[in-house]
């Protein structure tokens, strides 16, 4: 027979009540109504879905292959996308600064782009009349998005061209993209804002 100490009493546990303390044991380890996670497990569960691409990658590159080679050709055969987690890199020498904003716009247009990492050059420099204007304009812009608590700023890339300043990318909220407008608007030496944000 098996005993248990009971506040200083020492009372031997029979049959009954070795299935209730189980019971009580079991409940206890559960406690919680059946089809219900507990709250680490859906956080656990939440980090993972969030980390996980909504579209595979191989989707992603393929679809902007396709983006490019419809805008031209020579964009495919000139630079590169690598895709991680919806995160894109784009690399290579581009024609013109032309040809690198239409890369990056076209990025941020396919399902599933999380970020448009843009380390594209430019072969042909000769178009651009101040480039380190078009530096310190990006650079401005840049400060004002990451220091606004209303921006997202990983959301959006930024191109700087002859003082012409292109904002692509995804906005949370008309909110958030009146507010990244504005501040480029506001940058002295900006000549014009061009607005590829999607929403």
């Amino acid at each position: 027979m098996t005993s248990a100490t009971i506040i200083g009493r020492r009372r031997p546990v029979t049959g009954p009540l070795l299935l209730l303390l189980a019971g009580m044991g079991a409940l206890l380890a559960g406690c919680q109504s059946p089809g219900r996670e507990s709250p680490e497990l859906a956080r656990q569960r939440a980090e993972a879905a969030a980390e996980a691409p909504a579209v595979p990658d191989g989707q992603i590159d393929e679809q902007i292959h396709r983006l490019w080679k419809e805008k031209s050709p020579e964009m495919n055969s000139r630079l590169n996308i690598t895709v991680d987690r919806g995160e894109v890199l784009l690399t290579g020498n581009a024609r013109d600064p032309d040809m690198r904003v239409d890369a990056v716009r076209l990025a941020w247009q396919a399902d599933g782009v999380r970020k448009v990492l843009n380390e594209i050059k430019i072969a042909d420099e000769s178009s651009l009349s101040d480039s380190a204007t078009d530096a310190w304009i990006s650079t401005k812009l840049w400060a004002a998005l990451l220091l606004d608590g209303q921006v997202r700023s990983s959301n959006y890339s930024i191109e700087t061209v002859n003082q012409v300043v292109y904002i692509m990318g995804v906005a949370r909220s008309g909110v958030e993209l009146e507010a990244v407008l504005q501040h480029a608007r506001e940058l002295p030496r900006v000549r014009q804002v061009v607005n590829y944000v999607r929403r």
